[in-house]
């Protein structure tokens, strides 16, 4: 073969595939993926793109496929600590050909952007199929937490409540929207992220029985409901009549709002007759001002939450426009409106969050006996160096230490093994549950729980139906966090927990929650306070389980119960060794005193915690107590993981006045009620209020059973250092008066009732510079009348 042919042979190869190569540049691009869908995608998450840190948020997901597809859709978010962990949410999806398609799924309040989080889909599903990616449209989300209160409205005319704005210029951060009645999901937890929803003038009859029962899930998990409209408040509240304050009856005209006027601190005329609806008050609502013998405002606590009453359409002019109204209703929503200073939530962990260390407090994982350890030490060394050497110089045969000190090693490292990892052979949980009792009957759980592998590998938990979980990242054996990933599927009969990558002897960490509440009993309490202003009375435990180291804390101290069983009841005690009195204390610490065996950290870490998430100061009154029941369960391939738990109990507490004849309340039991902030910063801890240059505006609710003259009224707290004054309103003045009182205590005995509106004490705190201080306390004397 001559030497052209042979090189004709050798490129001709190289011809036909610079050919192909031409050939594939002139096909369209679109051609590549001929057989893959054509996906579009467009997402709003939150509630006009706000969502709330700690909470549960919908994630609104529009798909569009070019042909008929099904397959998972999955939203991955990155962790925030940078430690390479991934939570994916995975739904499954069915796409009909260019029909959209929503899709909502839960996803936890955190900081999302491009870089931490990232929308997929897999034809069939993510584990075994082929990812498909978007045609069109973010295949990531963008959302920051937003720090002040989220206030929906349904009603017919969209700029209702749009008053609440001036708010924001006075410490409060609201940003009010209107609701579609199809933006309602049939969901509760995804209405999570909702601080206030108003409903008024509205058909709410015209809202899905699934989507009133989310309204009336999410109430009783926390949320606040305002029903209102006037002449409309009937059909407003129809569908809600179970749980509103008030019972309507029809409506009537008033030509003046005195009582309004007065809570607003403006003047406040009516052009002519205003409507407003009357009502019956339900057996414990409580009714603030009225007007012509009618309530203006009832409130009716349900479960967790609260549901509010206002007897006028909240769009009716002259009152929608009137500048007194937004601090009217700031005084009305007092407690369930966020401060936009406050250190409590925003960018910092949640209170679960915080319990991630305690998780690893883990009671059945121990670690091995030091003494034993030692012992197997002193052992091997005797038995290697002298026993074994006299042992073979008696019997001649020294040369035998080449191979049998090998397998005396290998004999010692099997043991020390064993007794090292005897308790870490199978799969183990560490549960914390929060029990908070409404005093009703029923409870929100929150948990969280570490889930120990004994081996490397993948790893699926099953949970009940309907519930939402959040991961944190796994701990290793030497405590340091591995790059792992974890899917959370919601199916219709379960919630699927898929961990992978495990190592062995590892944890991984799970938040879990559900909707609504669960019926745990309560713990019933009736109790008295005598003529010196000592308290008197019993507890009994009605809850579901037997309770151990039960403690009151009202009015600034802590009455230590003890164990209380199931039906069981106690008295408070009086012996002073039993009474911890820890205003500005460490009550955590008070109750559950640091020692070198020290069996409770558990018990102080979590309520040290739990104390701080929730804003608690020494005023607060609730009792708690502790369990170690088995109140949260999930499985493994069927099976129940066996679980280490420690539940914490806590229940507010209400007191039932029973008054008659002399009234003499003494100072912690009628708690200052923060309704204002206007501070850069702001937070209330047990230790105290910390807060920047501005000023707080609270109020002193004062006793609401039956009608009590008062002679005196007497504020304790009222010294302060130079860079802080304070002041309290006169509602008959309508103007701010100076507390000038040098001594700590501010008396008044002089008409005291000009100084009470809907029958609170208002008062404010100015600081000129960073400060701190304890909530002043409140201390009444009077009489009950008829």
């Amino acid at each position: 073969m001559s030497f052209y042919t042979k090189k004709t042979w050798i490129l001709l190869p190289l011809m036909v595939l610079l050919i192909m190569a031409t050939l594939s540049l002139s096909i369209p691009a679109g051609k590549v993926y001929a057989d893959s869908a054509k996906i579009g995608i467009q997402s709003e998450m939150g509630y006009q793109g706000k969502i709330k840190h700690d909470k549960w948020n919908p994630l609104k997901l529009t798909l569009t496929s070019d042909r008929d597809i099904s397959g998972d859709i999955v939203v991955k978010i990155q962790s925030n600590y940078g430690n390479g962990y991934h939570t994916s949410y995975v739904q499954q999806v069915d796409l009909p050909k260019d029909t959209p398609k929503e899709v909502i799924i839960g996803i936890p309040g955190t900081v999302l952007n491009k870089d931490n989080n990232q929308i997929l889909f897999y034809e069939g599903s993510f584990s075994k199929g082929k990812q498909t990616p978007f045609a069109t449209g973010k295949d990531y989300v963008q959302a920051s937490p937003y720090q002040g209160a989220l206030m929906g409205v349904l009603s017919d005319d969209p700029d209702t409540m749009n008053f609440m704005n001036v708010l924001n210029g006075k410490g409060n951060s609201v940003n009010v929207f209107p609701l579609k009645p199809t933006s309602i999901p049939a969901d509760a937890m995804l209405l999570n992220g909702l601080d206030v929803i108003v409903i008024n003038n509205f058909s709410s009859d015209t809202l899905s029985e699934p989507q009133r029962k989310a309204i009336t899930d999410w109430v009783n998990g926390g949320g606040t409901l305002i029903l209102a409209g006037g002449a409309g408040y009937a059909k407003t509240a129809a569908p809600f009549a179970d749980i509103a304050p008030v019972v309507a009856n029809g409506t009537m005209t008033v030509n003046a709002l005195p009582e309004l006027e007065k809570l607003g601190g403006k003047p406040l005329k009516l052009d002519g007759p205003f409507t407003i609806s009357t009502v019956t008050a339900v057996e414990d609502a409580q009714t603030g001002i009225k007007a012509d013998g009618q309530p203006v405002f009832a409130s009716h606590v349900y479960g967790q939450g609260s549901v509010q009453y206002a007897a006028y359409d909240l769009a009716m002019e002259p009152v929608s426009s009137w500048a007194g109204h937004p601090d009217a209703w700031a005084s009305v929503l007092r407690n369930h409106l966020p401060m936009t200073g406050s250190q409590n939530g925003m960018y910092y962990n949640s209170l679960m969050d915080n319990l991630s260390y305690v998780l690893e407090y883990f009671p059945s994982l121990k670690m091995p006996s030091f003494t034993l350890l030692l012992w197997m030490l002193i052992i091997y060394a005797v038995i290697v160096a002298p026993l074994l050497y006299f042992i073979l110089k008696k019997a001649d045969k020294r040369e035998w230490a080449w191979f049998l000190i090998p397998i005396i090693a290998v004999i010692a490292s099997v043991s020390v093994y064993a007794v090292g990892s005897s308790d870490k052979t199978r799969e183990l949980a560490h549960t914390i549950n929060l029990i908070e009792l409404n005093g009703q009957g029923d409870a929100v759980k929150s948990t969280a729980s570490a889930f120990f592998t004994p081996r490397s590998g993948n790893y699926a938990l099953e949970f009940p139906e309907h519930t939402y979980l959040k991961t944190g990242g796994s701990q290793n054996t030497f405590g340091g966090m591995r790059e792992n990933n974890s899917f959370v599927r919601m199916g219709q009969e379960s919630t699927t927990l898929e961990l992978r990558d495990m190592s062995q002897w590892s944890l991984a960490k799970v938040w879990i929650e559900g909707q609504g509440t669960e019926e745990m009993g309560r713990l019933s309490l009736d109790l008295k306070l005598d003529d010196k202003g000592d308290l008197n009375g019993k507890i009994t435990n009605d809850t579901i389980n037997d309770l151990t180291e039960v403690a009151l804390v009202v009015g600034g101290k802590a009455y230590k119960l003890g164990d209380i069983n199931k039906g069981g009841t106690e008295a408070i005690p009086q012996d002073p060794k039993q009474i911890i009195k820890f205003v500005g204390g460490d009550l955590s610490g008070m109750l559950y005193p640091y020692s070198q065996n020290d069996t409770k950290q558990r018990e102080r870490d979590v309520l040290s915690n739990y104390g701080y998430s929730r804003g608690m100061v020494g005023q607060d009154a609730y009792i708690l107590g502790w369990s170690k029941d088995h109140l949260t369960n999930y499985t493994l391939k069927g099976s129940e993981v066996d679980s280490d738990q420690l539940n914490f109990w806590v229940q507010p507490v209400k007191m039932e006045w029973g008054l008659s004849g002399k009234v003499n309340i003494p100072y912690g039991f009628l708690s200052a009620e923060i309704a204002q902030v206007n501070a850069p910063m702001f937070g209330a801890y047990p230790h105290g209020v910390e807060m920047g240059q501005g000023s707080m505006i609270a109020e002193f609710p004062l006793i609401s059973e039956g009608n009590v003259k008062y002679s005196e009224l007497s504020i304790k707290g009222t010294k302060f250092n130079n860079n802080v004054t304070m002041e309290i309103w006169n509602a008959k003045k309508s103007e701010w008066e100076p507390v000038t009182d040098t001594n700590n205590v501010f008396t008044i005995n002089n008409d005291p009732e000009q100084y009470i509106i809907g029958n609170r004490i208002r008062f404010m705190i100015t600081a000129k510079d960073q400060t701190n201080f304890m909530m002043p306390e409140l201390s009444v004397k009077g009489e009950a009348t008829q």
